[in-house]
């Protein structure tokens, strides 16, 4: 499994901020839903940075 790069942290963070789900995220970014969920987890407000 590779890490979340930068990129895709900065899409994550636009998705949080449209609304999409954790699963509509994980199609668009090509990576499992739990993926997701752990980057997400890491803090709130999720924030790239």
């Amino acid at each position: 499994m590779s890490s979340i790069t930068y990129s895709e942290r900065i899409k994550i963070e636009t998705f949080c901020e449209l609304g999409l789900s954790n699963i509509q995220m994980s199609d668009r970014l090509k990576r499992s839903p739990a993926t997701i969920s752990y980057e997400l987890a890491r803090c709130e407000p999720y924030q790239a940075e």
